[in-house]
């Protein structure tokens, strides 16, 4: 399980039997029964998987089972729902789960990862109908009451940060989901790449713990919304996130290393600011990237952001701002970022000079 204290998951540990079982893998062409037979050694050292190799597992574990999933074992497929979710690949750990369902494989461990992969997919209705189910069927196994309970209140504050349907937006492949404390392993598996927390000007965390201090802060201030970015067969793949005071709004995003390069990043962001104006009353948007990331530049461009022409107060000097909006006077866009900067108590400061009365 991944830890936001390292710069990539299971640093401390040797990789090297993984390495091995990988290489025989690839060898053979990832035969059924040898992965079936492999299974108990992979859970043993999947908490040793690094971050920048984790693609490459799941990539080859999802085309096992979509070519070959029907020839696996009921104890091949429990094996493989628990890899999948030891290594946060909830799409695949759905999949398995409900081929595990149909065939009334299902034993309580599996239920209860199955009810994990829902939830993470942010899928409430498949979650609680499965942790009914569990109660009906095992009212002294505690868990699936607990599961109930956990699922209850989640939904509960969900609500209250407003989920986002890709499918309202044409979009069928995503979803933003309101960021929570259960998204933390998602989150670590994506965040180990020191450039996400460079380039958007966002904290590196000591620990978990400070990870959730920070996640709190956010959402104990109140004017901004962070979701996880959950696309249907990939997961997780980042956060995009708005912080709005009135009718201006100043957002920000990034994917992790295994999805950029899709275009994923431009198309959550499109989710997230069509419904910040049809249903929040976003009036404008803000944006800052630094001088140098084209890639983002040419993003924001897409997403119908203009340059301003302004860059950010020294020692910030290599970003500058963008604006999506209807056209305005200089002076207005000008007191505009201003204000908003001082209403979100940014550190950052626009150069560029405020109208004299």
């Amino acid at each position: 399980m991944p830890r936001l204290a390292t710069t990539s998951a299971g640093a401390a540990n040797d990789e090297g039997g993984l390495t091995a079982i990988w290489q025989e893998l690839q060898l053979r062409n990832w035969p059924v029964r040898e992965l079936e037979e492999r299974l108990t050694d992979l859970l043993d050292l999947s908490s040793s998987l690094l971050s920048e190799h984790r693609g490459q597992w799941l990539d080859a574990l999802r085309r096992v089972w979509e070519e070959h999933g029907w020839a696996l074992r009921a104890q091949g497929r429990a094996g493989l729902l628990e890899l999948a979710s030891a290594w946060c690949d909830w799409p695949l750990a759905a999949a398995v789960g409900e081929a595990m369902g149909e065939g009334e494989e299902l034993d309580d461990t599996s239920s209860l990862l199955l009810i994990r992969a829902y939830r993470q997919m942010g899928d409430a209705d498949s979650a609680l109908a499965l942790a009914v189910v569990g109660q009906i069927a095992k009212p002294a196994d505690t868990r699936y009451a607990d599961a109930y309970r956990e699922l209850a209140e989640w939904c509960a504050w969900r609500e209250s940060w407003s989920r986002i349907d890709g499918v309202g937006h044409g979009d069928d492949e995503l979803a933003l989901e309101p960021l929570g404390f259960h998204h933390l392993c998602d989150f670590a598996w994506q965040y180990h790449d020191p450039a996400v927390a460079e380039l958007c000007c966002l904290p590196t965390f000591p620990g978990d713990d400070q990870w959730r201090e920070w996640l709190a802060d956010i959402y104990r201030l109140g004017d901004q919304r962070i979701y996880a970015v959950m696309h249907a067969t990939l997961g997780f793949v980042g956060n995009v996130s708005l912080i709005q005071h009135g009718g201006l709004g100043f957002f920000y995003y990034w994917l992790g290393p295994d999805f950029q390069g899709r275009g994923l990043g431009p198309r959550a962001v499109a989710l997230l600011l069509a419904q910040a104006e049809e249903a929040w009353g976003l009036e404008c948007c803000y944006a800052k990237v630094y001088e140098h990331n084209a890639h983002s530049r040419r993003a924001l461009e897409k997403l119908g952001f203009e340059e301003l022409g302004i860059a950010a107060v020294s020692p910030n000097d290599d970003e500058v701002f963008y604006r999506r909006g209807e056209p305005a006077a200089r002076e207005r866009i000008v007191g505009e970022l201003h204000w908003l900067l001082a209403a979100m108590d940014s550190e950052t400061r626009a150069a560029a000079l405020l109208a004299t009365p």
